[in-house]
């Protein structure tokens, strides 16, 4: 989701296209659809993904992109998430003080042919190629996902703010501390800090590996072009709605299972419902408003009763969320009366009526229980902590164990007051302005049980994110989708080497506990082998236990998502937020 800081969601501009129910009849499948080699996607007519891996943000425009172009990890099916190598040959060798990256690449990639290459009209991968996929990266960092490592590799940063001033779009041979190439097989990263999960960063879509020429020749074509090394290779486009991808014969690895992979926009209903039940389609959205025309008990029914396909609904890979001012000396405070505080709180928070009372009761959406978002790698560490319970009761009798007996403040002896920094409701879209004003009124009634009393200011939503970083209120609202299934991706939020910075990844609570961020660091030099599965794991379960016992955070609810996909297909078992799913479905034997 991004995926990232959820505030992109309140957005006034970004509306959902409206599905309509009457359609002009839908063509029969041609020769070509008819091929039991093609996979067919659906999606919604509107959302204009984009092929440039640079320059996008949404989950179609990375699930397209990775069927052209390649990272130097990628994520790999399996009964949990993995990283293994791609275009590295191997995985990186690491200094002692875990500053220096030495990548070794597997020079044997060739890139799909174009005439950007002149007449070779192909040539294999070159470190120099990563260098410059890197920088460039760097300088679409407001319109790709640069952001996830900003900060991460010496002079980068630097490097994209002058080219973007510059208006400096292309290749440069500008040096930056952070990147070199010793040779073509070679890329040497310079870290500001040590960070083993990189890797699980780079097998991002938005890390892919585009050569130098094609960025010079195509620049920004490249949002309709794929100069890649992946299995597919794009073999057309057509106005934002078809995208068609053809196996790449040369191709120096596994083949994917599927000789084509095509991505058609629909506007009407009747067009998905014929698609899946004929097989035209494999895959189709499926929104809230129609789901009881065609799910009953988890079945498919009605227009779909016969269909060769199944339902598949998930929580969404992330949560909203209310965050304390940890750096408040009464609301923050680590000791034994302010986690008592901040805990009473999050048990007298309820979140079902809170819910009810937005509208947003019922299958598609549902409290947050899990400290960790679903589709998180180690999400199970995160539960039985109690972390989002609500339990009137035991808020009240936790907190007349400490000195805020009954919500009164001992050094005034009035009622405690909470102040809470919120977004205005005006800035958002229609369907979220009754669920951000239940936010606050939830609260407000939370606190009214414990004695306690509410005092509410409104900041408008463009200048939110940046008022929150140093504002002095108390508690903020917040929300965070997952990038990629890598713990530190959600852990970050916690560390206070994040605490009070205008980035995406901004620890809204501006927590800073000394034994969270040693264990955090600790994460941070142990590599995501598989080796190192079992010590990582036990890493963030003593990671989630510091949070749950400082109670940083009052995790409110999460969405619920659906698709349906026809079960004539092999789907991989891997995390959405991978996006390279689509390589590895195949036909059954």
């Amino acid at each position: 989701m991004s995926q990232r800081l959820m505030l992109l969601l309140i957005a006034v501009l970004v509306m959902t296209p409206a599905i309509t129910g009457v359609a002009q009849p839908v063509p029969g499948p041609d020769d070509e659809t008819a091929e039991p080699t093609t996979l067919r996607v659906a999606f919604q007519d509107g959302l204009r993904p984009t092929l440039d891996p640079h320059a996008c943000r949404d989950p179609l425009s990375f699930r397209l992109v990775s069927l052209g172009y390649e990272t130097l990890y990628m994520w790999v099916p399996g009964d949990h998430p993995r990283v293994v190598p791609c275009l590295a040959k191997s995985f990186p060798v690491v200094s002692e003080d875990g500053l220096t990256v030495t990548i070794k690449l597997d020079t044997t990639a060739k890139f799909h042919n174009s005439h950007c290459f002149g007449e070779a009209r192909t040539r294999t991968l070159k470190a120099s190629d990563v260098i410059h996929s890197l920088k460039r990266a760097s300088v679409f960092s407001d319109d790709g996902m640069y952001w996830m490592c900003a900060g991460l590799i010496d002079g980068l940063d630097k490097y994209g703010e002058q080219a973007r001033y510059d208006m400096s779009y292309e290749t440069t041979d500008t040096k930056v501390a952070g990147l070199s190439a010793p040779d073509d097989e070679t890329v040497v990263i310079k870290l500001t800090r040590p960070c083993a999960p990189l890797i699980t960063m780079l097998a991002h879509p938005g890390f892919s590996i585009v050569p130098r020429e094609a960025i010079d020749q195509f620049s920004g074509q490249l949002r309709t072009r794929v100069v890649g090394t992946g299995p597919f290779r794009l073999n057309a486009v057509a106005s934002e709605s078809l995208y068609v991808f053809k196996r790449w014969d040369e191709y120096r690895g596994d083949k994917p299972g599927f000789e084509r992979v095509t991505f058609t926009a629909r506007s009407y209903w009747t067009e998905f419902v014929q698609g899946l039940n004929t097989g035209t389609f494999h895959e189709m959205p499926l929104w809230e408003n129609y789901y009881d025309r065609v799910v009953q008990d988890g079945r498919l029914v009605g227009e779909l009763k016969s269909a060769e396909a199944e339902l598949v609904k998930e929580d969404e890979h992330g949560y909203y969320y209310l965050a304390f001012n940890m750096e408040d000396p009464v609301w923050g405070a680590l000791d034994a009366d302010g986690r008592a505080l901040r805990r009473a709180v999050s048990l007298a928070y309820d979140r079902a009526a809170m819910l009810t009372d937005a509208g947003r009761a019922g299958e598609w959406n549902a409290p947050q229980e899990n400290m960790f978002p679903a589709g998180m790698e180690f999400e199970d560490t995160g539960a039985g902590l109690e972390y989002s319970k609500t339990d009137l009761a035991a808020a009240k009798k936790l907190l007349g164990g400490s000195k805020y007996k009954g919500g009164i403040d001992p050094s005034t002896g009035t009622p405690l007051r909470l102040t809470y920094l919120a977004i205005d409701t005006n800035d958002l879209r229609t369907d979220f302005q009754r669920l951000y004003e239940q936010f606050s009124r939830a609260l407000r009634a939370a606190l009214k049980e414990l004695g306690m009393v509410l005092e509410v200011r409104y900041a408008g939503a463009g200048a939110y994110r940046d008022e929150i970083v140093d504002s002095e209120y108390q508690m903020f609202q917040a929300g965070w989708f997952l990038d990629y299934p890598g713990p530190m991706n959600f852990l970050q939020l916690f560390w206070g080497g994040n605490a009070g910075v205008h980035a995406e990844y901004n620890n809204t609570a501006r927590y800073n506990s000394p034994d969270f961020n040693k264990m955090y660091e600790q994460l941070l030099t142990t590599p995501p082998t598989d080796e190192n599965r079992e010590k990582r794991k036990e890493l963030v379960r003593a990671l989630a236990v510091e949070i749950a016992k400082d109670q940083v955070t009052i995790p409110l609810f999460h969405e619920r998502n659906a698709r349906l996909r026809r079960t004539d297909v092999v789907w991989p078992a891997m995390p959405r937020q991978t996006f390279n799913d689509l390589r590895f479905a195949g036909t059954p034997e």
